[in-house]
């Protein structure tokens, strides 16, 4: 009888042995090491900085700002002896090239094409004339007349204060006579003002006289812009007149006048 209980007592104590080892063994996820598959992906740790938002960070790209130049004042709406990105010095038709210019240093850089309404003979490449040979006995290269706010001003070659200090200042980056003829004025504060131009109306006439003849417009647009805007001063295939000036009060604001050959 002893030897049985003995024997029973041995066989249980058995049996818990092994049940004991097997849960331990199934829940012993205990390893070597603990490797980093992949690296923290939080911004302040990878950057050692907090991210900004609303604002600028270290992932963001940095785009460096054209410089078109300095404002000559406040008054001008225009820039001081600079030159208009991709718009400057000779201008001429390669080939197959397109239409275009030749930078300072050399480098071809085409104009972007201006599309134009639909017609017979589809798209047309934009006009341009030099300002060479166009200066009159005076110095000037043309007279500009607005009948409906009673202006008449001579037009000086370059956006610069010495050219409005006499009259209007021609965008030398611009044509001076086919094409888009780009000039501007002050608004207000100096002899020559034409700071009313932001009450023409569409269908008021322009008349634009050089040494080629004489041209009459006809007002398309009458707009505010933002002073740096310069697409309205891109080389077109039809003939107009772009006047641009500040507007009062507002530095960062332009009046921008465009009118569109009617005579032949």
């Amino acid at each position: 009888m002893k030897r049985k209980l003995l024997s029973l007592l041995l066989s249980v104590t058995a049996v818990l042995s092994m049940s004991v080892s097997a849960h331990a063994a199934d829940y012993d996820f205990s390893t070597d090491g603990t490797p980093e598959y992949y690296g923290s992906t939080s911004y302040e740790e990878v950057y050692g900085s907090q991210y900004n938002y609303g604002g600028p960070n270290l992932t963001d790209y940095q785009l460096p700002e054209l410089e078109y130049g300095s404002f000559s004042s406040t008054q001008t709406g225009i820039m001081e002896k600079a030159l208009l990105p991709g718009l400057q010095e000779s201008n001429y038709t390669a080939g197959d090239s397109g239409y275009g210019v030749t930078s300072e240093g050399g480098v071809y850089v085409a104009y972007p094409e201006v599309q134009q309404p639909p017609s017979s003979t589809g798209y047309q490449q934009p006009s341009y004339t030099s300002v060479e040979g166009m200066k009159r006995s005076d110095g000037s290269i043309g007279t500009i007349q607005i009948p409906s706010l009673g202006i008449e001003m001579k037009v000086w070659e370059g956006e610069t204060n010495a050219s409005m200090a006499k009259g209007l200042g021609h965008y030398s980056s611009t044509s001076a006579w086919d094409g888009n003829v780009g000039c501007c004025g002050h608004n207000r504060g100096a002899k020559y003002v034409i700071g009313s131009i932001k009450n023409m109306k569409e269908g008021d006439r322009i008349t634009y006289t050089t040494v080629y003849g004489t041209r009459t417009y006809e007002v398309v647009s009458v707009e505010i812009i933002a002073n740096n805007d310069w697409s309205r001063l891109q080389a077109t295939s039809d003939n107009r007149i772009t006047l641009t000036t500040c507007l009062a009060d507002h530095p960062e604001k332009r009046v921008c006048v465009q009118a569109v050959q009617i005579n032949g």
